[in-house]
């Protein structure tokens, strides 16, 4: 889970949406009760930046809403928010 997790960010943190969200979806299926919610707020914020790449602005925002309301519980997750949400509300 904490390679798929670390992944993840590296994708993230490069812009690779469309491979942080596989690798995110790839991880779920292992991931623990307590683990699901991580998972999925980062695969909402890899969707958020996908459809802003995809210029798709009015989902992007809403896949933005849901990605911080489902991680707004995991310290550390603000910086990869922040990131997202620079290029969805510029």
């Amino acid at each position: 889970m904490r390679a798929a997790l670390w992944q993840a960010e590296g994708h993230l943190e490069r812009r690779e949406y469309f491979a942080a969200f596989q690798a995110l979806t790839d991880a779920l299926p292992a991931a623990s009760t307590a683990q699901r919610p991580l998972l999925l707020g980062l695969r909402h914020l890899s969707t958020a930046g996908y459809r802003m790449q995809e210029d798709d602005r009015v989902r992007a925002r809403r896949q933005l809403a849901h990605a911080r309301r489902r991680l707004s519980p995991f310290p550390g997750t603000e910086t990869l928010v922040d990131l997202v949400a620079a290029e969805v509300e510029p």
